[in-house]
């Protein structure tokens, strides 16, 4: 569950005011998650404030029967610098199945590295962790963008960055329990192996309204595929627009 949280990012890197952005401290979204037809868990991702800077929080367990067979419990932090939306410091402290991985990254711009709890490397162009890159992929301006435009990203994971695109597929409508929202279509090309059966195989819905917020994410996996759709929201920076 814990690369579910990768996709997204970066067409050039502005320079972005708390003004224009599009969300604000205290946006709450809670999804549900299915594998196949079956409930497996839930998700939160919350925004809190810490000395200024943008602080992301996201949680993720397993629930019912699921739980008894796999169990999850995911937890993630990261704080942005907000002039340049680039992550300053991550935590990541997962358990999946006989899985655990926990970890502390200081994103050090002064002396351009990262620094983990095991390992330090030089920081390259346009990089964010697992959870920053959600955020800084709703900071996107979509209007120029055609079908099949990529936008590459560095993503910081098991004390590596990893190179990944994200290709842009286009506007959809999709149904939701709220109604029927327009929303922008991505697929990220993640690394293969583990968890993926498939480079291209994740789909991400964000609404194409001021918010940007996650709507749907849908992966294959080696076995079976996992989705996981937005249940409820509050404290969104504008009111969320569906269609009539």
């Amino acid at each position: 569950m814990h690369k579910l949280l990768i996709a997204l990012f970066l067409y050039q890197i502005p320079v972005f005011s708390q003004l224009n952005l599009p969300f604000i401290k205290g946006e709450s979204l809670e999804f549900k998650i299915h594998y196949g037809p079956i409930d497996a868990g839930e998700a939160t991702l919350k925004i809190s404030e810490e000395e200024g800077n943008y602080c992301f929080l996201a949680e993720g367990k397993s629930t019912g029967l699921f739980n008894l067979f796999f169990k999850v419990k995911d937890n993630y932090e990261s704080i942005l610098d907000t002039t340049c939306l680039c992550p300053i410091y991550f935590i990541r402290n997962v358990r999946e199945g006989n899985y655990k991985k926990k970890e502390n990254v200081f994103f050090n711009e002064e002396l351009n590295r990262a620094e983990s709890t095991r390992d330090t490397i030089p920081l390259p162009d346009n990089y964010q962790d697992l959870l920053s890159v959600f955020y800084f992929l709703r900071t996107q301006i979509t209007t120029n963008f055609q079908n099949g435009d990529r936008i590459p990203i560095q993503v910081y994971l098991d004390d590596a960055f990893m190179s990944s695109n994200l290709s842009y597929l286009g506007k959809d409508t999709l149904k939701t329990k709220f109604g029927r929202i327009t929303s922008t279509l991505w697929t990220p090309q993640l690394e293969i192996g583990r968890v993926f059966d498939e480079k291209n195989g994740m789909k991400i819905w964000v609404s194409d309204d001021e918010n940007k917020i996650p709507l749907r994410v849908e992966t294959p996996l080696l076995v079976g595929s996992i989705k996981m759709d937005l249940m409820k929201y509050s404290n969104l920076k504008h009111p969320l627009h569906i269609l009539p």
